[in-house]
């Protein structure tokens, strides 16, 4: 916009004309004088010659001399102007008003036509608004050229003057939109739509006011008014953006929607340079908790770069509707004394304070207004807490919002601890942090997610590594991570944070800086522990009670879950990081404590899925104390003593828990380690290897395995593992499909046991009913699952086992009656036990040997193709023997459909969960034949 000047003759036309000689009005004589002056500046800065001013002025009806006329007119007209006079000018036949800052001559329709055209070119609302106000100031009537409107140049001039005024109108309706100031511009339009029915801008920025003023339906008959007007006058209808504008309004299209100007100014809130990713369930549950008048009060809390302040920022956003006479931030971070705290406040408030009281200052101002307060970073100043209690007492309009790594423990206080991005809300995070530095960044999604559980999701580590995604590509970043290099990747933020937060290491050294020291060294201890740990364990390993799990709970440095306890994984890093010289002694004292936990607790748990339930939760502490005892296996005596003490538990516990994960190789580290240790622990861990290799299909090593537990055990008088080991034994030789070789090992182990009465028969005879059956032989599989029924009656899954093993005896001695009564009875046990999903695929193998037995292979396609599936889903395979049997009894039958059938029957199969099928198997084939 041009600079501002202040003319010395100012000629006003936007009304009557009017002319003012520093700010003194001129008369300007009789009419035809005026007229005279009015066409000059009508056509400034140009040349009017006499002949064109004679007839403008006079037309066909002039006097008998005009030129003469024309000489006396223009002659008053320099007269009455004074000094400036000689801005009339004589050109030859010609006269020429000079116009413009270099002359001091202002023609106000020239001025407004130049701000209507800068305000039309404004990007900035609030500019162009202004320059629009400011052009249609100069009106000083409802007409231009009020008393010269007969003259023919006037009239186009006139036309074209009052087309620039409603793009003046239309431009300052668009401005005061886009800033929100919706509610004020409603009144000064609607006259304006009803001047000009047909000017459909302006109707349509009435229409969207009305909207964002909640008037929908007074939105919806201004357009209606518009439609009819139209239609009366050109038979036609509205315009295509009238049309949308009207259904985006009946739809109540969000894209409508702008803030209101006045609730937009109730915010008194840094304005984050970035935008906040996810957290829309956290702010959600914010807004309403403080919506709610029981909660004044909340807490933020939640270690170093979880995101609390952003979370605190967007909350408060949001709540700005609520609170007439704000929502302000008050920053902490600077702050070292609790005194100073209520002085930040009154600084933010604005709060003029006379005395010495400070909290009597604040209590008094705020006493009858509704605001919201943000105290961000108010665990160094913890002690203020009794400021921000007595502050809500006083008023009971006022709500405080806190963020702190620690609850502020005062009356009426709500805590929301802030967990980690979720795994939706990381990725989006990585990824537009990463091409905020490299716009070309693209990565699979999995591995990017992947990066981010490596980092706890934690909104400040994941800012910090993705800007480092244009040094270091990911699978590097994914590699330093692994190696426990989070600290040292998230080691260089932006220089305009504060230090806490320009380094990762920063944020959580700040938490612990807070700590006393004692406490402080207890929480490196914790580094030791990985996937987390009880109270006893943090007790025993680290030293910390109870009472300091609270206090770092509360510290945002350890996460609790119901009776466990966690250091997230960044955090953890930096606890290592502390330990320096005692990380030696404190990794003793896990491996210890778990060794010990490990073996006594087996065993005392009722059951073994209790026992397993107990120590699930702690595999990745027994991964870490192997290792540990396995480095120091020079220090036992024998050698290895100490990881081979632990390891028939820890093979059993893996046994149930997961049998192919790659922990099964710390039981052959120890029998490597300790050739010379107790023989009888070195039986139960190779029975513990055995069994263990089996599941994972490596049946030589596993029955290499068996056969050493057993002959150690027997050797060392241990028949109760000894019968265990032969009957795994004869399992194992089973399972690989050397059914008739397994036959005597498991006649063998049901006489051991049937001396040792601390054993179940269960388990063995039912084995034995599978192998003859196998055999051919179900009168022996009949004997022995008649004696599993007497001695199981109690045992719910015992039961259902045999009455399967006995419908697979019925099916093959014919009896398709029997088949069908032992397999529902069975199913119906099954179904409604928990954790059984192989005793149902065997079920479904049963049914599908059914179905061809009554001619329909068709379905039993279908329920092999689920039974395959599900076996996906477990992360299972059929062992050799099952492969067998299944080939034998429904194989053929299978193959014999045409492909087309086949394929069908298999693909919806394999569209089936475990139960469903089953469910589809009753259906079809409980009946009768």
């Amino acid at each position: 916009m041009q600079t501002p000047w202040v003319p010395s003759l100012r000629i006003a036309v936007l009304g009557p004309l009017d002319v003012t000689v520093d700010g003194v009005a001129v008369d300007l004589g009789p009419k035809k004088q005026r007229a005279v002056l009015g066409v000059l500046a009508a056509l400034a800065p140009a040349p009017v010659s006499v002949e064109r001013l004679v007839d403008e002025i006079w037309g066909d009806g002039g006097p008998a001399n005009p030129l003469r006329s024309l000489q006396v007119y223009v002659s008053s007209l320099r007269s009455a102007l004074g000094e400036y006079g000689d801005r009339l000018v004589t050109e030859g036949r010609a006269y020429r008003l000079l116009v413009g800052e270099e002359h001091g001559v202002e023609v106000d329709a020239e001025t407004f036509s130049r701000l209507v055209a800068e305000a039309a070119a404004e990007p900035d609302p609030a500019r162009a608004a202004e320059q629009a106000e400011q052009a249609l100031a100069l009106w000083c009537g409802d007409e231009a050229w009020q008393d010269l409107r007969d003259l023919p140049v006037i009239g186009p001039v006139v036309v074209a003057l009052e087309a620039e005024r409603l793009a003046a109108a239309a431009v300052r309706a668009r401005s005061l939109l886009a800033l929100g100031r919706h509610r004020e511009l409603v009144p000064w339009l609607e006259p304006l739509v009803e001047q000009h029915p047909l000017h459909e801008e302006l109707r349509g920025h009435l229409m969207l006011a009305l909207h964002r003023s909640d008037r929908q339906a007074d939105a919806l008959a201004v357009y209606a008014a518009g439609r009819e007007t139209k239609a009366d006058e050109t038979g036609l209808d509205p315009g295509e953006d009238l049309q949308r504008l009207q259904a985006a309004i009946l739809g109540d299209d969000p894209a409508l929607r702008v803030e209101d100007v006045e609730l937009r100014s109730r915010r008194h809130l840094p304005a984050p340079v970035t935008a906040l990713v996810g957290r829309e369930p956290e702010i959600a549950t914010l807004t309403a908790m403080l919506r709610d008048p029981a909660h004044r009060l909340l807490t933020l809390t939640g270690p170093g770069g979880i995101g609390k302040t952003r979370l605190g920022i967007a909350s408060a956003h949001a709540l700005a509707a609520d609170h007439p006479d704000g929502v302000w931030f008050v920053a902490l971070d600077a702050l070292h004394d609790h005194r100073l705290v209520a002085g930040a406040v009154a600084d933010t408030l604005g709060v003029e304070v006379a005395g010495s009281d400070m909290t009597g200052a604040l209590s008094s101002y705020l006493r009858d207004r509704r605001l919201l307060l943000v105290l961000d970073n108010f665990e160094q100043v913890d002690d203020a807490a009794p400021l921000v209690a007595e502050l809500l007492a006083a008023a009971p309009g006022l709500r405080v919002l806190v963020t702190s790594r620690v609850p502020l423990r005062v009356y009426g206080e709500r805590v929301m601890p802030i967990e980690p991005l979720a795994p939706t809300d990381a990725v989006p995070l990585f990824v537009e942090r990463a091409r905020a530095v490299d716009h070309r960044f693209d990565a699979d999604p999995d591995v990017v997610a992947e990066l981010c559980e490596q980092l706890d999701r934690i909104p400040l580590a994941i800012e910090l590594v993705a800007a480092r995604t244009d040094e270091l590509p990911l699978e590097v970043l994914q590699k330093q991570l692994a190696n426990r290099q989070a600290l040292d990747l998230a080691a260089d933020g932006p220089r305009d944070r504060t230090s806490r937060q320009r380094t990762l290491r920063d944020a959580i050294a700040w938490s612990v800086a807070l700590l006393p020291d004692a406490l402080a060294q207890g929480f490196a201890r914790l580094g030791i522990f990985d996937g987390g740990f009880s109270a006893d364990a943090a007790e025993a390993v680290a030293g910390v009670s109870a009472s300091d799990l609270v206090t770092l709970v509360r510290a945002s440095l350890v996460v609790r879950t119901e009776d466990r306890y966690r250091v997230l994984e960044t955090i953890r890093e930096y606890a290592v990081e502390q330990l320096g010289p005692d990380t030696d002694e404190v990794a003793d004292r896990h491996a210890t404590w778990f060794l010990d936990f490990l073996v006594g607790t087996e065993g005392n748990q009722g059951t073994v899925h209790a026992w397993v339930a107990l120590v699930h939760p702690d595999r990745a502490n027994l991964r870490v104390a192997a290792a540990r005892l396995a480095a120091t296996a020079d220090r036992d005596d024998p050698r290895g003593s100490r990881l081979l003490r632990m390891s028939p538990s820890l093979g059993r516990y893996l046994y149930h828990a997961g049998p192919g994960s790659e922990d099964v190789e710390w039981l052959l580290r120890a029998l490597e380690l300790a050739p010379d240790a107790d023989p009888h622990t070195r039986g139960q861990t190779s029975y513990a290897l055995a069994i263990c290799r089996a599941e994972q299909g490596l049946t030589d090593e596993a029955i290499r395995h068996c056969r050493t537990a057993y002959d150690l055990l027997m050797s060392t008088g241990d028949s109760l593992w000894g019968a265990r080991a032969l009957n795994s034994l004869a399992g194992i030789v089973h399972d690989d499909g050397r059914v008739a070789e397994a036959a005597p090992l498991m006649d063998e182990s049901i006489a051991l046991r049937r001396g040792l009465p601390e054993l179940s028969m269960a388990i063995p005879l039912s084995n034995r009913a599978r192998n003859a059956i196998q055999l051919g032989d179900t009168a022996k599989a009949r004997e022995c699952l008649a004696e599993v029924l007497e001695i199981a009656a109690d045992d719910a899954l015992e039961v259902a086992v045999a009455e399967l093993l006995l419908a697979d005896a019925a099916l093959a001695d014919g009896d398709e009656a029997e088949t069908v009564d032992r397999v529902t009875r069975a199913t119906d046990a099954l179904l409604e036990l928990q954790h059984h999903a192989f005793r149902l695929m065997e079920a479904l193998e049963t049914f599908a040997a059914l179905a061809v037995r009554r001619g329909r292979a068709a379905l039993a396609a279908t329920l092999i193709a689920a039974a395959d599936r599900a076996y996906v889903d477990e992360g299972s395979v059929m062992v050799p023997a099952d492969v067998m049997q299944r080939a034998e009894r429904t194989g053929a039958a299978i193959a014999a459909l045409p492909d087309a059938e086949r394929r069908a029957a298999e693909e919806r199969g394999a569209s089936l969960g475990l139960q469903a099928a089953v469910q589809l198997a009753r259906a079809e084939l409980v009946g009768p034949a």
